[in-house]
């Protein structure tokens, strides 16, 4: 693919309520800029403590959001800017998306999701969604712990006993394992729900009971009414009726997030359970979760929280940061002009196969 236009990047204030994490630190700013030219937001960086001077002086330029809508032909945020339509031109995004996106009306632009490079090989710091989720695997027991009134390390006191808090992580993933590893430490008594034998040795791994699921879950929603797969939903919860705190991110990475635990499930669970979906922004493990909201049902709390990294937003925006900077310099001249090489693995998974493929073709 030629070179397109010199880059004239834009980064951006998050407008999600509870996100305060930027894309870019100022100390990534300063290196990329060396490239291209860079415009920012003011206050973009300030509730993940990175103050506009900082930015100024890595060599951007403040700028308010129109001006930058109208100005730039690359957009850098954590989240897909809602208001992405509006930018001038056929903008190049780039930003952590989530499944849900792509039932969004299209943009005129191109859209890199960093998430497709979710567990690609040699993607490194590049894949900021697992970075991203191990840090929301940490803040979700956190979480679970203030909501059940628990303090650190995790242990209800009943009477004159202290009994260690059962905490269920479903699925195998980064956010999963950190999850783990963090009750652990806080001495929780640990389960993980997994699908394969490779789920096993990971919970073993980790000292943690491993409980395998049934695989017709893996891809079951809400609207999904065979009897095996309710069957299946029935068993899990029964199997979850012990725990305190289940931690749940299965599966929604590449779409619509299954639903392990339906409206007929819940009732099987013991009263004061609380419920971390980690897939509430892929529609949720929890068929009754809701986005960035806490449902009780039953004295049961289902907490749908999407912004759990934002808890440490400096920590969890310097990792986010050298992610992009590294894609940037990947996909950017020594010059500032974008450069996509589809013989790179990485950038092909970037900007989707289907445009890659039309673009080798042409």
């Amino acid at each position: 693919m030629p070179n397109l236009a010199p880059v004239h990047a834009g980064l951006l204030r998050e407008t999600v309520p509870g996100e305060r994490r930027v894309a870019l630190t100022p100390e990534d700013v300063g290196s990329l800029s060396t490239r291209f030219s860079i415009s920012f937001e003011r206050g973009c960086g300030i509730a993940a403590g990175y103050e506009d001077e900082a930015y100024i002086a890595a060599g951007a330029q403040p700028a308010n959001r129109e001006t930058i809508a109208r100005d730039c032909n690359l957009f850098v945020s954590i989240r897909k800017p809602q208001d992405a339509r509006g930018f001038a031109g056929s903008a190049t995004l780039l930003f952590l998306g989530s499944p849900l996106d792509a039932s969004e009306p299209a943009t005129r632009g191109l859209m890199l999701d960093l998430a497709r490079l979710e567990g690609v090989a040699d993607a490194g710091s590049m894949d900021v969604a697992t970075r991203q989720a191990a840090i929301c695997g940490h803040a979700a027991v956190l979480e679970g712990a203030r909501q059940l009134g628990v303090g650190h390390p995790m242990l209800v006191m009943d009477g004159s006993q202290a009994r260690p808090i059962k905490m269920a992580a479903l699925g195998a993933g980064a956010a999963a394992l950190q999850a783990i590893a963090t009750a652990r430490r806080l001495g929780a008594l640990t389960h993980l729900f997994g699908f394969t034998e490779g789920d096993r040795e990971r919970a073993e791994g980790l000292g943690a009971k491993f409980v395998a699921m049934n695989p017709s879950l893996a891809s079951a929603h809400a609207s999904t009414t065979d009897v095996l797969v309710a069957a299946s939903r029935k068993q899990l919860a029964s199997q979850l009726q012990d725990m305190q705190l289940i931690i749940s991110g299965v599966g929604g990475s590449t779409g619509r997030a299954p639903v392990l635990i339906d409206d007929a499930s819940l009732p099987l669970l013991t009263a004061g359970t609380v419920i971390i979906d980690l897939e509430a922004a892929a529609g949720g493990n929890c068929a009754m979760t809701k986005v960035n909201e806490i449902i009780a049902h039953n004295d049961i709390s289902i907490v749908g929280k999407t912004t759990l990294a934002s808890v440490d937003a400096h920590q969890s925006s310097h990792l986010f940061s050298e992610g992009v900077r590294r894609m940037l310099e990947r996909l950017t001249t020594p010059d500032g002009r974008l450069q996509f090489d589809l013989e790179d693995p990485l950038t092909r998974h970037l900007i989707g196969e289907r445009f890659a493929g039309v673009s080798a073709a042409s």
